[in-house]
């Protein structure tokens, strides 16, 4: 469009949220010749092409039983050597000369294999053809398979990590086992020790293929040309891809304190029970719900609670956390080890008034204004935009959900929270993991 989409949200932003958005995000969709799913923002007023792209299914829940860290493997080999000789020194080279920014980067979660980059827009169809070769023309060799398939990612992210860290990995492994939800997205040191080059070769023949591949892109450029580029890039990858069924996680909340002792003057606690997936229509009155409980810092009632009140935390927090077929509405905080007891009864005491009582009409109409100004901050740069379109479109969400969410927000009644969260919210199997040392007992 001609005029920035960023000038136009923060003009938004500087009229009041209570006033509805001028015009909506302009998206184009659509389907390429080679059976590719585009989303596209036009946006005329930068030189750079913000991409993003996914496969979707693929991710760390397709890896087999005993091979646990197989996406990941194959998704961190894909860049090191290619079958011309390229090694990921060169490529980086490569893309740092057409002016990529931060090269082209990945991610592997329980899901999705997720890969994005930007670059100035006249070099986009030379950065699509480096994407070609990385993931059409993979060298995947052993001696690196060797290097990095001993390298345990868990234990060295846990052995640095914070308390509340190490409780969230053990929170999730016990509410979502045995579902691969339950697994880390890096697999485990035993799983990965199994995986061979064939098993890599098979998981990237099975996984990257045409039918599940979907690109959102914003930038200044024509459909028709983008279209060309995209299947010059992947019109050769199969068509369908070979993946295993997935059944829905069935939430193990049981309301169990689990104790890991650790040698600290704090201990980290993390908790979490059931939440409701974003397609569920209870989903937005769940969303003011964490608002109101704890969001955010200073307003939220966990916050005045246990913080402003008696002083107990430092900070509290919570927060829904969605997969395709799982959710959780977690929180966690950090305090001293002789009065955790007291912030986890704290804890159930606001769950069970919420549940309860509901929540007041003052802080329905702050939790909904302030839900609907934060989601147009999100929209502030190209790579905002292009980044939720693409996570739309992988939870399953209309693209168009980007100019629906605030109109489907100011829907939501004080009495359809109410009743979300006396239907919800359970106190009773709110489930805690604690580390620290035992006097938090």
């Amino acid at each position: 469009m001609a005029h920035s989409i960023f000038y136009f949200l923060i003009f938004c932003f500087i009229i009041g949220f209570n006033q509805p958005l001028l015009a909506d995000v302009p998206i184009q969709e659509w389907t390429t010749p080679k059976n590719i799913h585009t989303i596209f923002v036009q946006d005329s007023s930068t030189d750079l092409i913000s991409v993003n792209f996914a496969f979707k299914g693929t991710g760390s829940r397709t890896d087999p039983d005993g091979k646990e860290g197989l996406s990941a493997l194959m998704t961190q080999l894909l860049l090191e050597r290619t079958i011309e000789g390229s090694d990921r020194y060169t490529l980086q080279k490569k893309l740092k000369t057409l002016g990529v920014i931060y090269g082209i980067q990945y991610s592997v979660d329980a899901d999705n294999i997720n890969f994005w980059f930007k670059c100035p827009k006249e070099k986009l169809k030379d950065t699509l053809e480096i994407v070609k070769i990385i993931i059409t023309t993979p060298a995947f060799d052993e001696k690196e398979l060797a290097k990095i398939k001993n390298f345990d990612p868990v234990s060295a992210r846990l052995a640095t990590s914070t308390e509340q860290e190490f409780a969230s990995k053990v929170l999730i492994q016990k509410l979502l086992s045995p579902h691969p939800y339950a697994i880390p997205s890096t697999g485990t040191l035993d799983g990965r020790q199994t995986i061979t080059i064939e098993d890599i070769k098979e998981a990237a023949q099975n996984r990257f293929a045409r039918c599940i591949l979907v690109f959102s892109v914003v930038g200044n450029i024509s459909l028709q040309t983008l279209t060309q580029y995209i299947d010059a890039t992947f019109g050769k990858l199969p068509e369908n891809a070979k993946l295993p069924s997935i059944t829905k996680a069935m939430i193990k909340s049981d309301g169990e304190i689990t104790f890991i002792p650790k040698d600290t003057q704090q201990s980290g606690i993390v908790f979490g029970q059931a939440g409701t997936s974003v397609q569920n229509k209870d989903y937005l009155p769940l969303l003011i719900i964490n608002d109101i409980l704890g969001g955010k810092p200073f307003t939220s009632r966990l916050w005045l609670e246990a913080r402003e009140k008696h002083g107990l935390v430092y900070s509290i927090q919570t927060d829904i956390f969605n997969w395709e077929y799982a959710s959780l509405l977690m929180g966690s905080f950090e305090c001293d080890n002789k009065t955790t007891q007291k912030v986890i009864n704290l804890v159930r005491n606001e769950w069970k008034s919420l549940k309860e009582k509901g929540v007041s009409e003052a802080e329905f109409k702050a939790a909904k204004t302030g839900l609907q100004g934060s989601f147009v901050l999100t929209f502030s740069t190209p790579d905002g935009i292009g980044q939720y379109l693409l996570r739309c479109y992988l939870n399953g969400l209309p693209t168009n959900y980007i100019n629906q969410r605030n109109k489907l927000l100011e829907l939501v009644t004080l009495d359809d929270v109410n009743k979300v969260a006396k239907n919800l919210l359970d106190p009773e199997k709110l489930t805690f993991v604690i580390v620290g040392k035992e006097a938090s007992l």
